[in-house]
Formats: structure tokens, C-alpha cells, sequence
């Protein structure tokens, strides 16, 4: 396919993605699979946020499970500390342990949700860094650890046996 085609089958399921029809949007979701690009995941976050269909939602969320390319997970942490994503922010968290991408190296980024988030994105949060697979530099690690025992003072009852837990998960990386 050339490259004109290419980008006009683009435009076309970008389009796609807009219709009122849910059928023809769902349909633009699966063709984005096939031929999407890695910043269209920032175009379905945002549909996220403006669609309240709850199976568009589910094909959205199924799609963000799957995705396998690594560049995706800056996109991914971006959109979670954003406050433009934050009606979604538990959502995005999940789709971090749902997926098999490695976000080990943003553990701050989810020990300060642990911290700092409503119980459900706490809980998401913490499930990410229960499911970590790559290993933390040894300094990142303290550090880390040192934020979470810092913490527990203050944090909600609910969530003090999770940063407890969380300290020695962290441990075992």
C-alpha cells in the first residue's frame, strides 16, 4: 500500500472514530489495530472522555490492553499524571498492569498514586507495582521505599496496609 493510501485509510478511520453511528465507531477502533499509529492513543483517550458508551468504552480498553509496542508507555504515563485525564486516570492505571507493557521504570509515578489518589486508583496503582517485571536500580528503590514509609502517618486508614505492603513488594526488586 503506498504511502497516499496509507494516509488516506488513516484519515478515513480517524473519521471513523467521530461518527454518530456506534457500530462504525467501533468498527474505526478494530481497523485501528490493524493500521493505527502509536499517537492514536491519545485520540481514543480523549474519546474516553467524551463518550459515555460503555461498550465503546470496553473496545477502547480491550485495544489499550493489548497494545505490545514500547513507546506506548510514556504515552500512557503522560496521560496519567495529566489532569486533563484525570476522570480517566483509574482507567489508564489498570490498563498498566492489564497489559503486558513494563512500567517499572515510572515506579514513582505509581507509589505517588499509591499515595496520593482516590482508593480505586490507589488500589489500580498498587496492582501495577505488584505486577512489575523489570528490576529498579537500588537507589530508586530505597528512595522509593523512603517515600512510602514517609507516608504512612498520614495516608487514609484503607490505604496504610497497602503502602505497607507495597514497601516490601518493592523489596523483592
Amino acid at each position: 500500500m503506498s504511502d497516499k493510501a496509507k494516509k488516506e485509510l488513516h484519515n478515513k478511520i480517524i473519521k471513523g472514530l467521530q461518527s454518530n453511528d456506534s457500530n462504525v465507531v467501533k468498527d474505526s477502533i478494530q481497523q485501528l489495530r490493524e493500521e493505527g499509529q502509536i499517537q492514536d492513543i491519545v485520540v481514543l483517550f480523549d474519546m474516553l472522555l467524551n463518550n459515555p458508551d460503555q461498550e465503546i468504552e470496553d473496545v477502547i480498553l480491550q485495544l489499550f490492553a493489548d497494545i505490545k509496542d514500547k513507546n506506548a508507555v510514556q504515552i500512557f504515563v503522560d496521560a496519567i499524571k495529566s489532569e486533563k485525564y484525570l476522570a480517566i486516570r483509574k482507567d489508564l492505571v489498570g490498563i498498566c498492569w492489564q497489559s503486558s507493557l513494563d512500567f517499572t521504570p515510572y515506579v514513582s509515578v505509581f507509589t505517588d498514586l499509591l499515595v496520593d489518589s482516590d482508593f480505586e486508583t490507589t488500589f489500580e496503582a498498587f496492582t501495577v507495582i505488584e505486577n512489575f517485571t523489570g528490576k529498579l536500580e537500588d537507589g530508586k528503590k530505597s528512595s522509593e521505599q523512603n517515600k512510602l514509609k514517609n507516608a504512612i502517618p498520614n495516608a487514609r486508614p484503607e490505604v496504610k496496609e497497602m503502602i505497607h505492603e507495597c514497601i516490601h513488594i518493592l523489596e523483592q526488586f
